[in-house]
């Protein structure tokens, strides 16, 4: 009983999170998703968590999507054959990348509010 709950208190959590990501924040946490699969040599989570990934690709983005694409199939075919390490290592890299890109979108959001305030 007492694990059901704390399930149920997790899963709630999450879908708050969820929910209340922004779309940068939901990459990563999908990245997230499949760096654990890798942790945990959960092919199924990893396979999930890239498809998702390449279901979330924005194709009018021209080519950063296109190779996004190729990478994200080619690391699915690595984690298949097993290759959990590998895959983890890369997926953690683009995660970071992700973060810092992240991050560079709020900072400028921030400075633009400073000033749209300034000028108000």
């Amino acid at each position: 009983m007492m694990y059901r709950q704390q399930s149920a208190i997790h899963q709630q959590y999450r879908q708050t999170q969820v929910l209340s990501s922004d779309p940068l924040q939901l990459v990563m946490m999908t990245y997230d998703l499949a760096i654990a699969g890798c942790r945990e040599r959960n092919l199924s989570k990893v396979v999930v968590a890239l498809n998702e990934l390449r279901g979330s690709l924005n194709h009018e983005a021209g080519q950063i999507s296109a190779d996004l694409l190729s990478l994200y199939v080619y690391l699915a075919d690595e984690a298949r054959m097993g290759h959990f390490d590998a895959v983890g290592n890369f997926l953690r890299e683009l995660r970071d990348t992700w973060a810092v890109a992240r991050e560079r979108v709020v900072q400028e959001q921030q400075q633009q509010t400073k000033t749209f305030s300034l000028a108000a």
